[in-house]
Parts: structure tokens; C-alpha cells; sequence
């Protein structure tokens, strides 16, 4: 196109401001030029609200003050275009060989991210756009936005019940949990369950209803008693005989291991039911990484893909 460089689109004398802004305009390529000249310029990769002004200032992300963004656009595509291209934020980073800012946010506290969560919601931002921003998943986003304060203190409640997850696992059970107990707690649990426990299995339940921890504590221990008395979950796992179980999964196994999901549920799994499966399935992340999308790696395997209310798609 005449008038446009490769790269960042930068404005040349004698051609409108809409010349640029138009749709067409932008590539895949383009954009990530463009995202490699801002992570040069500000030393750090530009982040989806950074490239969308407006509602980011409507959530409080940023100032009054015209941003980069708006002194220099066109110069920079809107985060609109650049999930026109790809599929989220981070594959637009990780595409343009720029570490995901998402990796460096983990470190802010859940009160922080709650909260930046449901100020993005209010402003019109997408769930994708609020995964991107904070850096987890599709149903921990919803979980902060269905977030309330906790009944005995400020913090939020994001896994259901009137009470956040510390005040939970210290009302009634003040003990102290010695490594002895927690070997022992292990092994009650898998005679119970048919397998050893997990990580979330230790803690308040994120869809509400309470789960077997909830409904017999305190006879379990939190899961933070783990990263207490053995520094972290999978050492204390190890030292219960249970190597962690990381397989590295090709679609052939996808596809069987979703079909015997299948067969034990009746129907083909959702998302949430292959997160919250035992070892020896793949998480829908693996899936999606297979094949594209979840749903694709669902069809892959001959099933009906099951919509977010239990219909099918």
C-alpha cells in the first residue's frame, strides 16, 4: 500500500490522519514491529491497556494525562487490531519474541489483582483482555469478578463461602501441622479419594459448593501447610512417594484420554472438568496447545463439544 512502511505505522507529510487509522492498514507483521519498537523505547513490552486509553482510564490503569499511546497514534495499532491477528495478548508478545509482562504480575497480591480484574470489567474490557492483563486463567478471572469482601476481615473472597481462604483454614483448626501429619493426612486422603490429594483439593472449593476439605474440615490441613512445613507442595508429594506427573502429551493421547473422559461422563468433558482432573489427562491448556482451541481438540476426538451452561455447541 502506498504511503506505508513496514513496521510501526509512522504518519508521512501530505497523507491524512485516517489514512492510517483504517482498517487494512495493519499485519500480523506490523504489529509486531510495532510491539518490539515499544518494549525499545519504554524497557518493558507494551501492555493491552496501554494500547487502549480510553477504557483504561475509564478503570482508573492510568492517568488523566495523554499517554504514549495518544501523543503518537497512529503510530501504535489499538489492542482491538492486535487481537484481530492473534488469538490473545500473550501469543502476540511471545510471537514478537517479547517475554509476556503477564509472568512479571503474578507477584501482585490477590487484593491487587481482584481488584484491577473488576475495575477492567466495569470499563468494558473482555474477559480475554483481563486474563492478558493479570496473567490467569479463564476461571480465575470469573472468580474475581464474583469476588466479595470477606466477613472477618478486608480481604476478597474468590472461592465461594463468607470467608477468604485464610480466615477459613484458621477458624476452628489453630494447630500446627508437623510433617508426620501431613504424610498421614496424604495417604488418608488417597484411601478416601482413590488418589492423592491435589493442590486445590486442599482449599475452599471455586464453584461455591463445598467440597469434601470444606465439609470436613478442619480433620484435612490447608494446603498452605505444605509450602510451611515442607517448602513447597510437590516436596511434600514427593516425600509422600507421589512423583509429580507432567506427561508430555502428542494428539494421539489427547484424543484417547478425552474419549475415556467421555465414556466415564456419558458425554464429552468441558474445560473445568479436564482442570480439575486427576493425573493421567491433560489439562484443556494442553489441549488447546495441541489443537488449536479446546473445542477443536474435542471434535479431533469424534465428541460434541459442550457449551458453558451444559448444551451442546
Amino acid at each position: 500500500m502506498a504511503g506505508v512502511t513496514q513496521g510501526p505505522v509512522t504518519p508521512r507529510r501530505g497523507y491524512p490522519r485516517w489514512f492510517y487509522t483504517r482498517q487494512g492498514t495493519w499485519n500480523a507483521e506490523r504489529i509486531l514491529a510495532a510491539m518490539r519498537a515499544w518494549a525499545s523505547e519504554t524497557g518493558a513490552p507494551p501492555r493491552s491497556w496501554e494500547w487502549c486509553p480510553g477504557s483504561a482510564r475509564n478503570a482508573g490503569l492510568i492517568s488523566d494525562q495523554e499517554s504514549k499511546w495518544e501523543r503518537e497514534h497512529p503510530r501504535w495499532p489499538g489492542n482491538t487490531t492486535v487481537y484481530r491477528y492473534f488469538r490473545s495478548w500473550g501469543e502476540a508478545l511471545e510471537a514478537a519474541d517479547l517475554k509476556p509482562f503477564v509472568r512479571f504480575e503474578h507477584d501482585l497480591p490477590l487484593a491487587e489483582r481482584v481488584a484491577r480484574a473488576q475495575a477492567m470489567s466495569a470499563a468494558g474490557a473482555s474477559i480475554s483482555e483481563i486474563m492478558a492483563e493479570i496473567g490467569v486463567s479463564r476461571v480465575t478471572v470469573y472468580c474475581y469478578l464474583k469476588a466479595h469482601r470477606c466477613a472477618q476481615c478486608t480481604g476478597f473472597v474468590v472461592r465461594g463461602g463468607d470467608l477468604c481462604h485464610r480466615c477459613a483454614t484458621r477458624r476452628g483448626n489453630p494447630k500446627r501441622w508437623s510433617a508426620t501429619e501431613l504424610l498421614d493426612a496424604v495417604a488418608a486422603w488417597e484411601e478416601l479419594e482413590g488418589r492423592p490429594p491435589t493442590n486445590d483439593a486442599w482449599r475452599p472449593a471455586n464453584n461455591g459448593k463445598p467440597n469434601r476439605w470444606q465439609q470436613e474440615f478442619p480433620r484435612w490441613p490447608p494446603a498452605s501447610a505444605a509450602r510451611i512445613v515442607f517448602g513447597d507442595w510437590t516436596s511434600m508429594m514427593l516425600a509422600a512417594g507421589h512423583p509429580p506427573y507432567h506427561p508430555k502429551w502428542d494428539h494421539e493421547q489427547v484424543i484417547d484420554a478425552l474419549q475415556r473422559m467421555a465414556r466415564e461422563l456419558g458425554r464429552a468433558p468441558t474445560k473445568e472438568e479436564c482442570d480439575e482432573s486427576p493425573d493421567g489427562y491433560p489439562s484443556a491448556s494442553t489441549v488447546k496447545r495441541r489443537f488449536g482451541s479446546f473445542t477443536a481438540g474435542v471434535r479431533a476426538a469424534g465428541l460434541e463439544p459442550i457449551g458453558p451452561h451444559g448444551t451442546r455447541r
